[in-house]
């Protein structure tokens, strides 16, 4: 009875300390692969955030190289659009101030036309060259971009041909008053193809072709 009875706690004790060790060896077990996974985690948020950091600064690096070029190519595309207003102003100014003096004679303007078309003949100049800049060495586009590049130019050489013109002391006036309303009209034509390419075809509702 004795023998049966130390059997039955013997019996007992392991059924009671199987599980209990299964259990704590289980706990272990997750824990240590928790500890793995969590190590693991790491390591590969550390491996992409130093994937991250070195893809950011090479993306930041050619940010950089791109910021750079555009800044400087940028600012002298820009400058087409703002020198071609100076060229315009001062050659209608001389086409108007000549017609004032062909009305009234005698009234010593003849140096005012002088200053306007050395003043436009330079700003044509500079007009011409940033424009080249903005399109850079292209000859391509439709009717509308081609006209205007070459009238640019034509308008820059009479420009030119102008401020000689204007430079001799000649007692007729007949060529550079040719040449100042040539020029008036040539820049209305320019004006409005460069309105047509910054704004589209028939931008005032009047097509030129």
């Amino acid at each position: 009875m004795k023998r049966i009875q130390f059997m039955a706690i013997v019996a007992a004790s392991l059924l009671w300390i199987s599980p209990a060790q299964a259990h704590g060896d289980e706990e272990h077990g997750e824990a240590a692969s928790a500890v793995v996974s969590d190590a693991a985690s790491k390591d590969i948020q550390a491996a992409q955030g130093h994937g991250d950091t070195a893809a950011d600064h090479d993306g930041a690096k050619g940010q950089d190289a791109d910021e750079g070029d555009k800044g400087v190519v940028g600012v002298l595309k820009s400058l087409h659009p703002a020198t071609v207003h100076f060229p315009i102003a001062l050659f209608f100014m001389a086409a108007l101030t000549e017609l004032f003096i062909i009305a009234r004679k005698g009234t010593g303007l003849e140096p005012a036309v002088r200053v306007l078309v050395y003043g436009g003949a330079a700003g044509a100049v500079a007009a011409a060259i940033f424009g080249w800049i903005h399109t850079g060495l292209w000859f391509g586009g439709d009717t509308a971009m081609q006209v205007h590049r070459w009238n640019g130019m034509l308008i820059a050489v009479l420009g030119l041909a102008m401020a000689y013109l204007a430079s001799r002391a000649s007692a007729s006036r007949t060529p550079l008053r040719a040449a100042i309303f040539a020029m008036a009209a040539l820049v209305l034509v320019q004006g409005f193809l460069g309105g047509e390419l910054a704004h589209g075809a028939n931008h005032l509702g009047i097509s030129w072709l």
